[in-house]
């Protein structure tokens, strides 16, 4: 297993773009984490994913929200850069928040199986353990999880 370690988590525009490889969504509906699970896998995570060639991050991230969660009608904004430990390399990655109203159905073709809507995120079952807890953390002493 490849380590992920959460380093830190600094204010939003930290990193240059250039430096910026994925992204995260703490996206909410209702009230609630819109969290999502991948094919053929159990364990859960925020929306996001890795900017594709000629991608902003802005524009990777709008991309991903629609293609991980099939949201049409939303807020999003970014909120912090966070640095992620990767054992041998460090790497660089921003944290967006989205207030999502309306969803279109998913194609079959897309990478998710199931999006799902939570009160509490299911920390125990995540596919990034050594980073989910600290940002949930950062995410709720900056209100976001209300």
């Amino acid at each position: 297993m490849i380590k992920r370690d959460l380093h830190s988590i600094a204010p939003e525009g930290t990193a240059e773009d250039a430096l910026l490889e994925y992204m995260v969504i703490a996206a909410r509906h209702k009230g609630k984490w819109v969290i999502v699970r991948l094919k053929g896998k159990t364990d859960w995570g925020f929306p996001g994913g890795h900017r594709e060639e000629g991608e902003t991050i802005d524009e990777a991230t709008h991309r991903e929200l629609y293609e991980e969660t099939g949201a049409t009608k939303y807020s999003l904004s970014r909120i912090g850069d966070f640095s992620v430990d990767n054992g041998d390399s460090m790497s660089w990655g921003a944290i967006y928040h989205s207030e999502i109203q309306e969803f279109d159905p998913l194609p079959e073709e897309y990478e998710i199986e199931e999006v799902a809507f939570v009160k509490t995120f299911p920390v125990e079952n995540t596919r990034f353990p050594g980073i989910m807890p600290g940002l949930l953390a950062w995410l709720e002493e900056k209100g976001y999880n209300t």
